[in-house]
């Protein structure tokens, strides 16, 4: 997804809130949420995590802003709300960590643990200031697809119907990471990121040829045959962008149609889950 600039506001004469800028994280969020609510149902241990990873990711900006990652304009005139924020979003976040751990179920701990672990992961990239290298990105996805593992499991749901579409999601989001980065190198054709547009179109095919595999019943696994079918939009829509020259400058374009292949993608989980009962 596409970076802010730095202290932005500051140069247009205006100063931004404490919303998060990364719009197409907020995509990354909900679907899994909804996916994990899909397969589980309404719990309240569920419940309690999406608000906490929800809770979470409303305090990137405050913490961007108090480490001076939107410039020190922006951070003198923002800190002290930005502390206070994250004094009720840290507040908040205790509260539902202890509503999850009176209502969880067995079958969901370790779910939570694995998701837990990975946003503290995200945490410490965000205070180096690394989320935007291509670790941090994955890292990211796998974060937040892991809410649909826990919201899952939250409702007694147990197996590859926990890992796979977190799996599925994670691979999808890690897609779209990768064919930014070629579109960009392919853009300015100067330093790094070559490697990227291989990488892309390389996942994308091997995800259509698992999904393929998968539809006709040649692996092993039904079930990864069906979270990797399901993964067919966001793969064809990579390697049709591999294909076309875009300008950076369209990228918003570029991440609704990504978005609009995450809600097919969806679709495609959901109704291949309910398929194969």
């Amino acid at each position: 997804m596409p970076s802010p600039e730095k202290d932005a506001g500051a140069r247009q004469g205006a100063t931004p809130g404490l919303r998060p800028r990364e719009h197409g994280a907020y995509a990354m969020l909900t679907f899994p949420a909804v996916s994990g609510l899909v397969m589980g149902g309404l719990t309240w241990a569920g419940l309690a995590f999406i608000a906490m990873a929800v809770t979470g990711f409303l305090a990137h900006e405050s913490v961007l802003v108090v480490l001076g990652g939107r410039g020190e304009r922006i951070r003198t005139k923002r800190e002290a709300a930005a502390r206070g924020r994250l004094v009720r979003l840290g507040l908040t976040m205790a509260t539902l960590a202890v509503l999850f751990a009176l209502t969880v179920p067995p079958g969901a701990w370790r779910p939570g643990a694995l998701a837990a672990g990975l946003g503290v992961a995200v945490g410490m990239l965000l205070l180096l200031g690394r989320t935007k290298s291509l670790i941090g990105e994955v890292l990211v996805a796998g974060a937040f697809s892991s809410v649909h593992a826990v919201a899952a499991a939250a409702g007694g749901v147990g197996g590859g119907r926990v890992w796979l579409p977190a799996l599925a999601w994670t691979a999808s989001f890690t897609l779209a990471t990768l064919s930014v980065h070629a579109l960009k190198y392919r853009f300015r054709r100067k330093g790094p990121g070559g490697w990227a547009v291989v990488a892309s179109s390389v996942f994308a095919l091997l995800a259509l040829g698992t999904g393929a595999l998968g539809a006709a019943g040649l692996i092993g696994m039904p079930a990864l045959g069906w979270a990797a079918a399901a993964l067919t939009p966001k793969a064809l829509g990579v390697l049709s962008l591999s294909l076309v020259e875009v300008h950076p400058k369209h990228l918003r374009r570029v991440g609704w149609s990504f978005v609009g292949a995450d809600v097919a993608t969806l679709v495609l989980l959901v109704w291949l889950l309910r398929a194969t009962g």
